[in-house]
């Protein structure tokens, strides 16, 4: 049996009914949710943080670890919950979209629409995992929301840290004992992927340093926490990176002016400054490279190849255009389409809007774009809470999501499992209801 009980917070003292009984059971309720909400930000921050430090999830043994976690951290929630009484969900707007995802996958399985049901099989527990974490982000209240955010906000500038040691240092191993083929960045053996993680990462410190009511100390150092990760994202080389960091600052500023908050985004943009020329004072001369690039950037080989593989990508989509070949499966059936002669194997589309429109069709590619028009239009009606806490906890993971986004057009981070895995917990956050 289920009792409602009215409580609410004043100034830091709980008030119940004046009823004994009932005070101490508001204020077990009460302890038991603070329990919920502190678990959960131990146990998202646990398994981000192993993700990407175990080279991004990459190997099999480390995307078992963290499927087990989620799995793990999904029984103990329930459990909780059922010894508090009852079950407690929060509503998302991106519930919807996720779940009907899953079951276009589970079709695929069921049905023997998949090429081949085994990847897609395994594709499916590694989503699970995604939409485990994506749930439980999205149950965090402000101020849990918010510990998180800071917590992974200062492993990021950790990470930029150990990056720009090791780079400075390297040996042609990560970690400077793990053998790399030569493009590894941070704990990342490719370093556009270690730019998508710190384009998601970096925003949530600047947010926190420019949020209306942030102390000039704090500001300061989550300031130079920002620009750290920042230039690390120029250091990379990553075109993909600098590019989608550029439109990030923008879509930055131009929430702020949209706010009327002018003097902000003059900050901001003095900020972009401050990371260009601290990225060509440590840069060795790759970045000036890369960028010069972009000026012709279709005479550049890589993008070039990258072009052909996207356009012989959609020659496959007219074969199976509803439910696509299967989650995971682009590696294996490419290479009946594929153009241009090669014996290296195309392991990803490289862009991964056109990859989910192939593995999973129409139906699948239209989850996804009613996912991000959702987390856009949750996200921007949180940030006209215009508090403190909600700017800080919605603006930073909207804007990182941006990144992530647009570097989606040009390369595969969202097929990496530990950047995949911090995009669903920020869309959890940006998109989450703002009841404290």
């Amino acid at each position: 049996m289920a009792f409602t009980i009215p409580i609410r917070q004043d100034s830091g003292a709980l008030i119940a009914d004046r009823t004994p009984g009932l005070r101490q059971l508001a204020v077990v309720e009460v302890r038991t949710s603070e329990a919920t909400q502190s678990f959960l930000v131990i146990g998202l921050s646990a398994i981000l943080i192993f993700a990407v430090l175990a080279f991004g999830c990459t190997d099999p043994w480390a995307i078992a670890t963290m499927e087990v976690g989620a799995a793990l951290l999904l029984l103990f929630w329930i459990w909780q919950q059922i010894t508090s009484g009852g079950l407690q969900l929060r509503a998302n707007p991106l519930f919807a979209p996720v779940a009907l995802f899953g079951l276009i996958i589970v079709v695929q399985i069921v049905f023997g629409l998949s090429a081949y049901v085994h990847a897609t099989r395994e594709e499916l527990w590694k989503y699970a995992a995604y939409g485990v974490l994506f749930l439980f982000a999205s149950q965090c209240q402000r101020a849990s929301a918010h510990r998180l955010l800071t917590i992974l906000a200062v492993f990021g500038f950790a990470v930029a840290l150990f990056a720009l040691v090791q780079n400075l240092t390297y040996n042609g191993k990560i970690y400077w004992y793990s053998p790399s083929v030569g493009s590894s960045f941070g704990p990342y053996a490719n370093y556009s992927h270690y730019a998508g993680l710190m384009e998601m990462l970096t925003p949530i410190a600047l947010a926190m340093a420019l949020a209306d009511g942030a102390r000039r100390p704090q500001q300061l150092l989550w300031m130079v926490a920002g620009v750290v990760m920042a230039a690390t994202i120029f250091i990379s080389s990553s075109r993909g990176g600098m590019i989608a960091f550029i439109v990030e600052m923008v879509f930055f500023a131009g929430l702020f002016v949209a706010r009327r908050s002018s003097q902000t985004a003059w900050t901001l943009f003095a900020v972009c400054l401050l990371i260009g020329f601290l990225s060509l004072w440590i840069g060795d001369g790759r970045m000036l490279t890369k960028l010069d690039s972009l000026t012709e950037p279709l005479t550049n080989t890589n993008a070039a190849t990258r072009l052909t593989i996207a356009r012989d990508s959609l020659r496959m989509v007219p074969d199976r255009p509803i439910a696509g070949w299967g989650l995971g499966l682009f590696p294996i059936v490419y290479p009946q389409y594929r153009s241009f002669p090669t014996d290296d194997l195309v392991n990803q589309a490289h862009n991964d809007y056109v990859q989910a429109l192939v593995e999973t069709g129409v139906l699948g590619f239209g989850c996804v774009v009613w996912f991000i028009v959702n987390l856009y239009r949750s996200g921007i009606q949180n940030l006209r809470a215009r508090s403190k806490v909600a700017t800080a906890r919605t603006l930073g993971p909207l804007v990182g999501c941006t990144g992530i986004l647009v570097h989606s057009f040009s390369d595969f981070n969202l097929h990496i499992p530990a950047n995949a895995a911090l995009f669903f917990v920020l869309c959890g956050i940006a998109s989450g209801r703002q009841n404290p």
